[in-house]
């Protein structure tokens, strides 16, 4: 089935609250872009773009740009069943732009998925189409985050990742707070973005090991291309350390486990080029007997299918955390993942199950 047209849908949906992040701030709406690819049956597969300015430089106006230009070159005219050759054609055609490449690359999988009529986490090898996947608690006041971390837990959620990386004394009170709020028995994660130094990271983390807050793991506690500092907090801490922003590519993967900087990485369709992207650096931490976490950005059900499909066919992925749609207050999508409280569930339908997406609303 050849692909005649690359049509890009771009949408500005609200959220339910805002998030915030040291990353990113404080936000109120999702910038999202969605790849429809339309086939020559008149059929289309979807993907989904997302921009990250502080990780992969991307805006809004340079992925639709970068979608418009060289990636629709890229695909148009080439056949669905030619998905390894079609995907090196991707990656060829533009330098870096892994969310661009990402929205591409996802409905190329879809695509590919639906020729065989089976869902694609079935084509990728997975048996079951279930997880459980962690949420998030925004950056705020320690009883804000209490507050909001107590809501999570009655609503079923048994995981809770935590935004820190301000002042260490505050993010202690923070975590402290949330720990006190949600009782010993669920777990928290942490998530500094960058936030800390590593002689910060070693004092926080130390110290709230030993408070008895029993965190399960922390996530890029330094700055992405400190990998020095990385390796220099995780020789010093009992909590296993994750590498986030610092591993965007195959290459950067390599480059962690020959340093040892990190005990886990964290993946994203949209930081790593797609479905493709991110099953190399699966590949890598096998390899050298690590596992990995999955995790998002503010996306919809399309990039979120696509994650959760890599989940449920590769062993090696222990921490699920995409809860991106539950953040959304409407979503543009037709089909794709559900959730049942923390369960996310994948569709039996082809592909990824999504059938399109909403009209643009009337201004």
């Amino acid at each position: 089935m050849r692909i005649t047209d690359l049509v890009v849908h771009h949408r500005r949906v609200p959220l339910r609250m805002p998030y915030s992040s040291v990353i990113r701030g404080t936000v109120d709406e999702a910038h999202v872009t969605l790849v429809e690819l339309v086939l020559e049956d008149g059929s289309s597969a979807w993907g989904e773009a997302v921009s990250m300015p502080a990780v992969t430089g991307e805006t809004p106006g340079s992925v639709v740009a970068a979608l418009n230009g060289p990636l629709r070159a890229a695909v148009v005219g080439r056949r669905t069943e030619d998905l390894e050759e079609t995907c090196d054609r991707v990656e060829r055609s533009i330098l870096g732009n892994g969310g661009a490449k990402a929205g591409v690359d996802i409905a190329l999988h879809d695509a590919f998925a639906r020729g065989l009529g089976t869902p694609l986490f079935r084509a990728l090898g997975g048996g079951h189409g279930t997880m459980e996947t962690s949420i998030t608690v925004g950056l705020g006041t320690p009883d804000e985050m209490a507050q909001r971390a107590n809501e999570l837990v009655k609503d079923g959620f048994t995981a809770l990742k935590l935004k820190v990386g301000h002042a260490i004394a505050h993010d202690v009170q923070r975590v402290e707070a949330v720990r006190q709020a949600v009782g010993p028995d669920i777990r928290l994660r942490l998530d500094a973005n960058q936030g800390w130094t590593a002689k910060e990271s070693v004092r926080a983390v130390r110290l709230l090991e030993d408070r008895g807050a029993d965190i399960e793991l922390i996530e890029q506690p330094v700055a992405a291309r400190d990998l020095r500092g990385l390796r220099f907090v995780r020789e010093r801490v009992s909590t296993p350390v994750v590498a986030d922003e610092s591993v965007l590519t195959p290459q950067d993967a390599l480059e962690i486990v020959r340093q040892e900087a990190a005990d886990i990485l964290s993946i994203k369709v949209q930081k790593s080029g797609g479905v493709r992207g991110v099953l190399r650096i699966i590949s890598i931490a096998e390899a050298a007997g690590l596992t990995c976490m999955i995790g998002c950005s503010l996306e919809t059900e399309i990039s979120i299918t696509a994650a959760a499909s890599v989940v449920a066919a590769r062993t090696a992925v222990t921490h699920v955390d995409l809860d991106a749609p539950l953040w959304l207050g409407a979503s543009p999508v037709r089909g794709g993942v559900s959730y049942r409280g923390p369960v996310l569930e994948l569709p039996d339908a082809p592909g990824l199950g999504v059938s399109g997406v909403l009209p643009e609303p009337s201004a």
